[in-house]
């Protein structure tokens, strides 16, 4: 889609619902759950978790680092990562249908259910972190990205993708500069990639160092 306007009407409502503020996201996820890889991946040509995770594996070297995967869904990001020689991932999901799906994968160490609207109990604890679509329409508000960066410990990386067309809609990366500016992480990279292409939607992957004190 590029810098083009983006037309909510235009896209297959599958998408479009999670777009909007008017359905109870969790219940439209694990009602999705069992159709979910079959829609996204097979239908609407989702790639944003292999473009993700392929960043992921070269900005984060150390395959035997403690992993959060965050917005695992039913585990493409796990998958992949296990692909990639990751062994010690945790997955993290707001929708017990979807945590089901990622369990089948045999992918994760420990998956566990969260919201982050709120932060983790206990931040700080992983070395690197991935988190794959779940930003978008600010469904959550994209200012809580500093939820998810406080997942890492002091320093440690993470790599977040956007949805394009909420990046240029939004003007997303105005506020994520500011949010840096804020709360001290380090915007390393920004990559533009492939997300929904069958939907004509880009995305941006961003590669975040944490702040030096990540549970600040």
């Amino acid at each position: 889609m590029g810098d083009s306007k983006f037309e909510m009407n235009r896209i297959d409502s599958r998408l479009s619902r999670l777009y909007t503020g008017r359905d109870n996201k969790q219940e439209t996820y694990d009602r999705w759950a069992d159709d979910y890889e079959k829609d996204l991946v097979g239908d609407l040509g989702y790639v944003a978790h292999v473009d993700a995770t392929r960043i992921f594996s070269e900005a984060v070297p150390d395959r035997s680092c403690r992993v959060l995967d965050v917005a695992c869904g039913t585990g493409l990001v796990g998958i992949e990562l296990q692909n990639h020689g990751y062994s010690d991932v945790d997955g993290t999901d707001f929708s017990p249908g979807m945590l089901e799906k990622a369990a089948d994968t045999g992918t994760y160490r420990t998956l566990f259910r969260h919201d982050f609207t709120r932060d983790l109990e206990n931040p700080g604890q992983y070395d690197a972190l991935i988190c794959v679509g779940l930003f978008a329409f600010d469904i959550p508000p994209i200012t809580d990205m500093i939820r998810v960066i406080r997942s890492a410990r002091s320093g440690g990386t993470c790599v977040i993708t956007v949805n394009g067309a909420a990046w240029h809609q939004l003007d997303h990366e105005t506020t994520i500069r500011d949010e840096a500016d804020r709360y001290g992480f380090t915007i390393e990279a920004i990559h533009r990639v492939g997300y929904i292409r069958d939907q004509g939607i880009d995305g941006r992957v961003l590669v975040i160092r944490a702040p030096g004190d990540a549970v600040g």
